[in-house]
């Protein structure tokens, strides 16, 4: 895959967190994530689609107007790849920054991402 192509995706994916919309959010993850993709970040481990949506639900519920962006360039070999994000409050202040590591599955979608947070500091 292209690195513009895994940014389009990467970018798609940020789009499920930003989005309000329930329904948009899980037709988002189904254009990006295999039907028993894992996710796993400190807090949480999903498996499948609607799991991820009920998770990125609860967040956007918390943090109205918050915004996930990719902040950087995309380090990928064979079927792996990585990217760094950013949370941004509607204030415009960082909520959260961290590292995803993926797994592309055979038809070009996650099979797999992990995330790992900063600390906060606190």
């Amino acid at each position: 895959m292209s690195a513009q192509t895994l940014e389009m995706l990467i970018d798609r994916y940020c789009a499920a967190w930003n989005t309000q919309d329930a329904g948009e959010r899980r037709t988002i993850l189904k254009s990006v994530l295999v039907e028993d993709g894992l996710y796993v970040d400190p807090s949480v481990r999903t498996v499948g689609i609607e799991a991820l949506a009920v998770h990125i639900d609860g967040v956007v519920a918390r943090n109205p107007g918050a915004r996930i962006s990719r902040t950087g360039a995309v380090d990928a070999h064979h079927d792996v790849l990585r990217f760094a994000w950013n949370n941004r409050l509607a204030s415009g202040s960082v909520l959260r920054q961290g590292i995803d590591f993926c797994m592309l599955a055979a038809d070009g979608r996650f099979q797999s991402i992990a995330g790992f947070l900063e600390p906060t500091g606190t």
